[in-house]
C-alpha cells in the first residue's frame, strides 16, 4: 500500500472557488482501480490550506492516476489557481496498524 499525504496553501477564497472541480476530481479518482482512499479537507486552523490524503494499492495505480484524463483536467485547473505552496509526498507502507477506531 502507498500512502500519499500533502497540503496546498491557496490564496483566500480559492478553495471555495475550486469546489466543483475538486468534487469532480475526488469522484473520478475514487472510481479508479487501485484507489483505496482519496480526499481533500481543510486545515481547521488555516482554512486556506487544503489537506490531501490518499491510499493506493501500488505504484502502478498511482501511475495510472497521473496518466488519467481527469488528472490532466484537474492539473490544468490548478495551473490557473492562486496556489502559494504545495507539498505532496508518497510513503510506502507494508503494514497497517490501527491507532483509533477499527
Amino acid at each position: 500500500m502507498i500512502i500519499v499525504m500533502g497540503h496546498a496553501k491557496l490564496e483566500a477564497g480559492e478553495i471555495d472557488r475550486l469546489g466543483a472541480e475538486m468534487e469532480a476530481q475526488i469522484k473520478a479518482t475514487r472510481a479508479e482501480d487501485g484507489c483505496l482512499a482519496y480526499s481533500f479537507s481543510r486545515d481547521v486552523l488555516d482554512p486556506d490550506t487544503l489537506i490531501i490524503t490518499e491510499r493506493w494499492r501500488d505504484n502502478a495505480a498511482i501511475a495510472a492516476h497521473f496518466a488519467s484524463p481527469h488528472m490532466a483536467a484537474f492539473n490544468a485547473v490548478l495551473a490557473k489557481a492562486k496556489l502559494l505552496e504545495v507539498s505532496v509526498k508518497a510513503y510506502e507502507n507494508g503494514q497497517e496498524r490501527v491507532l483509533m477506531g477499527r
